[in-house]
Formats: C-alpha cells, structure tokens, sequence
C-alpha cells in the first residue's frame, strides 16, 4: 500500500496569461452568474506545480470560461470524441476525425474546439498505434484545438500486455457484468509491484506515458481523463470489488498521478475527474447503485477538471450541482442523448439543445465532448455524435458556442 502523497502546493497563477486582466494575489472580477462554482472563490491553480506554462495558460483559460471572468466572453468550448486508438484516423465506420470531425467543418464552416479519442477501451493499442492516434491530436492542436484523452484500460488481471498484437483483448476486458473479476479481491495489488497485476499495471502505465510524453514532446496540452464513471459497477475500477470503499481508486489515482508527475515528467497534463451521472438511464430506466459524483474525488491537489458524463435526451446534467461544490474547472466529458432512449437509434437530436442548455441552465461548463457513434446490434445503432444527429450547424454558428478559430489559448503559428 502506498503512503499517502504529501499534497502539492500549487501557486496562484496570473490571469494576465488568459485575459490580461487580473495579476497573481488579486482579487478575482467575475463577469457573470456562475451558480457558485467553488473553483471562482480563488484564482485558478493548476494542480502539478510543474506544469507548462502552455498547461497552466489552458487551464486559466478553461477556469475564465466556469468562472466567467472579466475579460473573457461568456461561452462553451465544443468538443467531439472521435473513437479508440488508431480507429481515429478511421474515415468510414462509426469513428474517426475524418468522419466526425472534418466532414462536419466541411458541411457548417466551423471545426469543434475539442477533439477526444480513448487510448484504450475497445482494445489495448500498440505504440505504434498510438502513435497514429496521436497524430490526429497534434494536428488538431496545430489548429487552434484543445486536446481530451480518456484511458478505459482492459483488466491487467485479464491482459499483462506481453503480446499486444496476438492478444489485443477486447472491449469486455473493462467490465464486470460476466465474471471479470473472479478471484480479485483488492485493487490496491496494482499499487504493489510484487504482485503479478502490479506488474502488468506499471507495464500498462509506461505504455500509455510513452504516448503522452510523445504529445508533451510535441508541445500539446492534454485534458487527461483516467479511468472514468468510477462511481459506477460496470467498469472494473469501479465499486465492484470495494462496494461502498472509495479508497482504493483514490489510492490508484494518486499513485498513477505521482508517477507520471514525479517519475515521467508529463507536465502537460490536465487531470480530468469524471464520474458518471448519478441518474443515468438505460433503456428508459433508471440504472441503480451509482454513487455520488463526488464519491471517489482524489482531491484538489491531483485534479483540475470534473468533467462527469450526461446522457440524457433533454440534454439534462442532473449532477450539475454537486460537480459546482468540487473546487475544479468545469466540463462535461460525454455529452449525448440518452442511450437507448428517444433520439439516439434515430439521430434525429436537435443539437442546438446543446447551446440551449448550457447557456440556461449550466453556465459554469467550460467545454463538452459529444460522444461517437456505435452499432447496438446489426440492426441498431447508437447515433450519438454532432455529425449523426441534427442541426449541428446551427449548433456550431451558435455565438455561446467556441470552436476552433476561437480559442483564446492557442501556441505560436496555431491558425485555423
């Protein structure tokens, strides 16, 4: 068992990096009603100490926008998942930038702020594949885009990755519903490198640090999003194994944080807490035993962003409040229709809902990421993606709206 991390004083970085406006120490002007946001009461502080300046410069900027920061326009970055792995330079299927993304700027003249893609989930990708994936992120960030990165990593009690091309595993590595979890009894073996899952775990660490360090190298800033929907049962890092016990994910973050901080100096990441709707729905029915979204939250001192998951066909974030007590940025990383609900076998969504509601209801989200497409079955499909649902032009031309070209944090030569 890991002891626990000395907490990490972050400074109070200027907002003159964002706005010009407000210097390091200084009282905060906030420019609109942000439903008390807790993050507003003090300056914005990046968690890592070490960050880049480019880091700490995004963060501020994604603070101004929950925060609505004199200085900056009231609005809502808008973002798109564009799949797994290498399926993001996909141009037929269900995913892919191609797809999802450029077919869409073609068609509205507009190109979503950010771009999201998972280094795992559907399998366990090789480096050499996430090199491909991460070349749709570095030039989505030439751009004048932001960057999400979720890890959904497959079982290491299921995989040790010593064989990735001959056994890549499969999607059903990250759940729990078919016995996944038989003979598991304590996640905090991953924490313990004498264990043979500790083993796998640092091995599935390097892996995905490699590729983060390659964007770091590249001078992209990452809104990372490790091991997300904690506060539900279907993923293994979950409350399965633990049931009411949160500790043991709290201890896998913290440990996954001080590594890739202190060990392999991935400065440019932005650490992303997102839990799953307490009242999401499957089918038109209410999923039971989810916790709070606040359940498992690391602390502020390894996180800068809650950016829980909503799907709901009113567009409807029911953890809204709860996500405003956390002292963090704002965002809302899976933004959709409900599964399995009115709109998304049909596509026929009306996405300007997305404009509607923020503005209205959720002012204090600096940014969403609609989520991709998917087939149900060979007769049914989850349309769940800006480009598969209706209206998205109008949804993009939206004034709240912020797409590339409007990002006020952009790197030297970014451009449109």
């Amino acid at each position: 068992m890991l002891k626990a991390i000395t907490a990490l004083v972050a400074g109070v970085f200027p907002l003159a990096v964002v706005t010009g406006a407000v210097a390091a120490g200084q009282a905060v002007a906030v420019a609109g009603d942000t439903g008390g946001a807790r993050v507003c009461a003090h300056a914005p502080r990046t968690a890592n100490r070490q960050a880049t300046a480019e880091t700490v410069r995004t963060h501020a900027y994604l603070w101004a926008l929950t925060c609505r920061s004199a200085g900056v326009a009231a609005g809502v970055v808008s973002g798109q998942n564009v799949g797994h792995g290498s399926q993001a330079t996909d141009s037929d299927g269900w995913f892919g930038y191609p797809r999802l993304v450029e077919r869409l700027a073609a068609d509205t003249g507009q190109r979503v702020g950010v771009v999201g893609l998972d280094y795992e989930h559907d399998q366990v990708f090789t480096s050499v594949q996430l090199t491909t994936a991460n070349g749709v992120l570095v030039a989505h960030e030439r751009r004048g885009g932001l960057v999400a990165v979720t890890w959904s990593p497959l079982s290491p009690w299921l995989n040790d990755e010593r064989d990735i091309e001959g056994n890549p595993g499969r999607w059903t590595d990250t759940r729990t519903d078919a016995g996944q979890l038989e003979g598991v009894d304590d996640l905090r073996d991953l924490l313990d490198p004498g264990t043979p899952a500790g083993r796998v775990w640092l091995r599935k660490l390097d892996r995905v640090a490699d590729a983060l360090a390659a964007l770091r190298d590249a001078g992209v800033v990452v809104l990372w999003r490790p091991m997300q929907e904690m506060n539900g049962f279907w993923f293994w890092w979950g409350s399965t194994v633990h049931g009411d016990d949160a500790s043991p994910y709290v201890d896998i973050w913290r440990h996954m944080y001080r590594y890739f901080t202190q060990v392999r100096r991935l400065n440019n990441l932005l650490w992303v807490y997102s839990p799953a709707s307490s009242g999401l729905t499957y089918g038109g029915q209410p999923v039971p035993g989810i916790h709070p979204a606040g359940w498992a939250y690391p602390g502020s001192d390894v996180v800068d962003v809650v950016a829980g998951t909503a799907y709901h066909d009113e567009l409807a974030i029911l953890d809204y409040a709860e996500h405003l007590r956390l002292p963090e940025v704002v965002g809302v990383a899976e933004y959709s229709a409900a599964l399995l609900g009115a709109h998304d076998r049909f596509g026929d969504l009306d996405t300007t809902g997305y404009a509607t509601r923020l503005r209205a209801d959720y002012p204090a989200v600096a940014y969403w990421v609609s989520w991709h497409d998917f087939p149900w079955s060979e007769t049914e499909a989850a349309w769940l993606s800006l480009a598969g649902n209706r209206r998205a032009g109008d949804l993009l031309a939206d004034p709240y709206v912020i797409n590339v070209g409007e990002i006020r944090v952009r790197r030297p030569g970014a451009g449109p």
